[in-house]
Parts: C-alpha cells; sequence; structure tokens
C-alpha cells in the first residue's frame, strides 16, 4: 500500500469516527466500530467494515446506517481536503460475533483433570534454567 493511501484511509478513518459519534442518537444505534477501512486504489471508493456494540439486532442498526449514508458522505465531501473525495460502501463487519462466539466456547470448556505422563519429570540434578543461555 502507497503512503499516500494509507494517509487518506487514516484520514477518512478520523473524520468518520467523529460524525459517526457525533449522529449517534439521530442513528439511533449504540457505539458504532469502524473495524476496517480500505480505500482503492483510484480513490474512487473507500469500503468501510462497520459493527455496533451494544446493539441486540446488528442488521437494523445498519439498515440505520445505510438510510443517513448519503449525508455521511456529505459531510465527508466537506471535511476532506482533496479534490477527489471517495465515495463510501458501508459493510456489516459479522466477524467480531464470530469472534464472540469462539471465545464464549474457550471460556466453556472445562479443564481436564489428565496428567501427560509422556513427559520427562524434572530431575533434581539438572537446573531448570540452564546457563546455556545466559549471555
Amino acid at each position: 500500500m502507497s503512503y499516500r493511501i494509507a494517509k487518506v484511509q487514516e484520514q477518512i478513518r478520523r473524520i468518520l469516527s467523529g460524525v459517526l459519534l457525533k449522529e449517534k442518537d439521530e442513528l439511533r444505534v449504540g457505539i458504532v466500530s469502524i473495524n476496517d477501512i480500505l480505500v482503492s486504489r483510484d480513490l474512487a471508493t473507500v469500503k468501510v467494515w462497520v459493527s455496533f456494540i451494544a446493539e441486540p439486532d446488528q442488521d437494523k442498526a445498519f439498515q440505520r446506517l445505510l438510510q443517513r449514508g448519503r449525508q455521511i458522505q456529505t459531510y465527508l465531501y466537506r471535511q476532506f481536503p482533496v479534490k477527489k473525495v471517495p465515495q463510501i460502501v458501508w459493510q456489516l463487519d459479522r466477524e467480531p460475533d464470530a469472534t464472540y462466539r469462539v471465545e464464549k466456547l474457550l471460556d466453556d470448556i472445562q479443564p481436564t483433570e489428565r496428567e501427560n505422563r509422556d513427559l520427562p519429570e524434572s530431575s533434581p540434578d539438572r537446573p531448570e534454567n540452564s546457563d546455556r543461555f545466559a549471555s
């Protein structure tokens, strides 16, 4: 990725974060998280992956965001100091839900009480921390 595209992504993230924070009450959603931003090489489009924190119905919240999409795009036009402002393409990021489910499953796994008899036990004449790694 070129330096220019990285800077554009960073600035778009900053602007969109600000507008989503300001418009939170009008959007009637909880906290909007911008998970990723990808700007095309020709700077014509920007894909913005969002998720909603503390929002029971992600799809409805995303639809409310899409309804305000043109206003957010206009705000980006006004705030972004370049000649060609990328068109925003909103994407609902469903990965955070999957990550949460995997973490919950891992938390629910009960530890086993098995002992691993295949591992050698440390002997008293062999120190645990060897000096061979000392510098």
